[in-house]
């Protein structure tokens, strides 16, 4: 369950800049990780991928369907793409050969250039899941697609001359009402779709034009409704309300079978500039209030760049939340940002 926010054109403070960012929202035992993947004959992309901390791991069909997916992803090229999951009517289903989120995003990632040619290749790939995707690419268009089992529809298209902004959540908006379940539309306010959308919307307005990778981390760290009870989400209970979202069950320790979720880790892509901007935990860098915001006390507080084309392949960073061997060796390429917005080489800090 994840928030996603995108900007283009006019939007931006900078010319010629895109952006996309997304908070992660899981169960706290499934994390993500940042890999860097090149594969003779393919486009080398970086992203995350997501997966469960062990072999017992809370919403087990969850984890199964989404383990070792690319969840978010910017490939050399420079088109990049982040997407939410939906909940799509059960009649819906899918096709024999119906292919997994890992196999379709990493086959984007690995063949598209550009927007237009995911766009192309999404509408023909079979697919056992639905959702909510948004794709950029560094000629500056931003695309924001719904994804059926069977079906997809463009909701949006923006480019770097018309502008605009973008926001995705765990719903539709185009196809809810004859695809979708009506139990997660925005029209619902005790599901936090409403709430998360409601939300991002306005701050992406409220910052038109002036938006940068500093408004972008402000707007995913936003906690507006954070103190709304996550137990009362019907949908999946110890689920919050906020953009960065901070669920509980206000337990003193997390259960597998009765898990809290929240925001595991968030990112930001600028395609323009081939950088991979990567938290883990929550954005906004706080210390956990309840003893089932697992590993929670490890969330950064900062954002760390990582710029593609610097980068050989392998994993950056670990499912809690350390840098690999292999990152600390890359470590001068690196770019550390500040919460004062200051964007600082990793090889001037003794972090």
């Amino acid at each position: 369950m994840c928030t996603n926010i995108g900007a283009t054109g006019s939007s931006v403070k900078q010319s010629g800049k895109t952006y996309i960012g997304s908070v992660s929202d899981d169960p706290y035992d499934i994390r993500t990780k940042v890999v860097v993947r090149r594969i003779q004959g393919e486009f080398a992309y970086i992203g995350t991928h997501l997966s469960p901390l062990g072999e017992s791991s809370s919403a087990a069909d969850y984890s199964d369907s989404v383990s070792g997916a690319p969840t978010r992803g910017l490939n050399e090229k420079g088109l990049a793409f982040t997407w939410t999951l939906a909940l799509e009517k059960e009649e819906n289903q899918p096709c024999k050969d119906a292919k997994r989120p890992h196999d379709v995003w990493a086959e984007v990632m690995g063949t598209c250039a550009t927007a237009d040619e995911a766009l192309t290749l999404l509408s023909r790939l079979p697919r056992n899941f639905a959702g909510a995707g948004m794709i950029a690419d560094k000629q500056g268009s931003l695309i924001l697609v719904e994804l059926g089992r069977n079906k997809l529809e463009i909701r949006e298209r923006l480019d770097s001359a018309s502008g605009g902004t973008g926001t995705n959540v765990n719903c539709w908006i185009k196809m809810q009402n004859s695809e979708g379940d009506p139990m997660v539309s925005i029209s619902n306010p005790d599901v936090p779709n409403q709430s998360r959308f409601t939300r991002s919307e306005k701050l992406l307005s409220d910052t038109e034009g002036l938006i940068d990778l500093s408004e972008m981390i402000r707007i995913l760290s936003d906690h507006e409704h954070r103190d709304r009870f996550a137990g009362d989400n019907p949908w999946i209970p110890g689920h919050g309300y906020s953009i960065c979202n901070h669920g509980s069950l206000h337990t003193a320790e997390f259960v597998s079978e009765k898990p809290a979720w929240g925001s595991v880790s968030a990112e930001v892509i600028s395609p323009m500039d081939d950088i991979f901007w990567y938290t883990y935990g929550w954005p906004c860098g706080e210390s956990p209030q309840h003893g089932d915001q697992l590993l929670q006390e490890r969330s950064w507080g900062h954002f760390i760049g990582f710029k593609l084309s610097d980068l050989p392949a392998g994993d950056y960073t670990t499912l809690t939340g350390e840098l690999t061997h292999l990152a600390l060796q890359q470590f001068n390429r690196l770019t550390l940002f500040s919460g004062s917005g200051d964007q600082i080489s990793a090889e001037n800090t003794s972090h």
